[in-house]
């Protein structure tokens, strides 16, 4: 696990910092998101993705054998 003591992280980031398995550059490829914008996803709790962006990151971490439901990271921005 890596170490996010100094970090401000939104729950997705948590979520991806717990995966010994994953990391934000093997995101990047499989989702075809930039690094920054998957980076913003991680860092910031208010940051707002477009519904296409997080259908990529689904995509992505799909591809990567992850089946995870975003909606627990973020469904208060749809609903």
């Amino acid at each position: 696990m890596r170490s996010n003591v100094h970090k401000s992280r939104s729950n997705f980031g948590l979520w991806l910092d717990k995966q010994e398995d994953l990391t934000i550059s093997a995101l990047e490829k499989a989702s075809d998101i930039s690094y920054v914008t998957i980076s913003k996803l991680c860092k910031d709790q208010n940051y707002l993705p477009r519904l296409s962006t997080i259908a990529k990151v689904n995509k992505g971490l799909k591809t990567l054998g992850k089946d995870i439901d975003l909606k627990d990271f973020f469904a208060k921005e749809f609903y």
